[in-house]
């Protein structure tokens, strides 16, 4: 009888051990960057876009990509923020690609810099526009495919 007694609560242990689920780890990378109080560029809070892919949506009646619209916040107390493309933009599919314009605050990169938020303009922060359109194929239509990229920026500030 006392073999009985014993075996009951180790039979009841083995049973709940069994039903136990494997614990389970997640482990989460996180970054931050805190800009100085002179200049910055960022993207506006809880929209941190250019960590994530865009896409450019097809449009079959129009026959063309949609154009993808952000905002940045900008500032500067030092002097005019400067912008550029660090390499030509475009996207390509294999052998093929489309060239992208991309114009921050109205003004057109390239791979050369110009000024996008003149002296005193952003002294105190700003919102500004950034615009990214697929430019037209120069003969015919688009080639079909997977197409993809990344366009670098580089912003500066300097004193005027």
């Amino acid at each position: 009888m006392k073999k009985i007694i014993l075996a009951a609560p180790l039979a009841l242990a083995f049973a709940v051990g069994a039903q136990a689920a494997d614990p389970v780890q997640h482990q989460v990378t996180v970054v931050a960057t805190v800009p100085t109080d002179s200049f910055y560029v960022v993207t506006p809070v809880g929209d941190n876009w250019t960590s994530v892919p865009q896409e450019l949506s097809w449009d079959p009646v129009r026959e063309e990509l949609s154009t993808l619209r952000k905002q940045f916040n900008v500032k500067s107390t030092i002097g005019p923020i400067s912008a550029y493309l660090t390499s030509p933009a475009a996207i390509s599919s294999g052998g093929n690609s489309i060239d992208l314009q991309v114009k921050v605050h109205g003004v057109e990169l390239t791979t050369a810099s110009n000024i996008v938020v003149p002296n005193g303009a952003a002294t105190g922060g700003r919102m500004v526009d950034f615009e990214l359109a697929a430019l037209a194929p120069t003969s015919g239509s688009y080639v079909p495919g997977s197409y993809q990229g990344m366009v670098g920026m580089m912003f500066e500030t300097a004193a005027p």
